[in-house]
């Protein structure tokens, strides 16, 4: 597989303390390929994969399902099509808190 050139330049400046450290860092490698290096491993670990993409993308639909489910439950409840017990109040509360949470912390 052909190694793509690489033609842009990109520049910048650091203290005597950060180039020391980052010097340190690099353990003898160039400065330059170790920065390189570090930020296409950040930007790799930042980007999903098609597999998480999917997965996510299932997560997403399961939860509309169980949302939507819920919101049917209330609705029957509410017209007096399902007798409403304490034990079921809590259970539609604790599943909607659940379900909010998870939501809160997918991407």
């Amino acid at each position: 597989m052909a190694v793509e050139p690489r033609t842009r330049r990109v520049s910048m400046s650091l203290t005597e303390a950060e180039h020391r450290a980052w010097a340190e860092a690099a353990g003898g490698q160039r400065l330059s390929v170790w920065a390189r290096e570090r930020v296409q491993e950040q930007l790799d670990a930042e980007s999903p994969r098609m597999g998480e993409v999917q997965e996510l993308a299932r997560i997403r639909a399961d939860l509309a399902r169980v949302g939507s489910n819920l919101n049917q439950l209330m609705r029957a409840v509410n017209q007096g099509q399902v007798v409403p017990t304490p034990q079921l109040y809590e259970a539609v509360d604790a599943l909607a808190s659940q379900l909010g949470v998870v939501r809160r912390q997918l991407p």
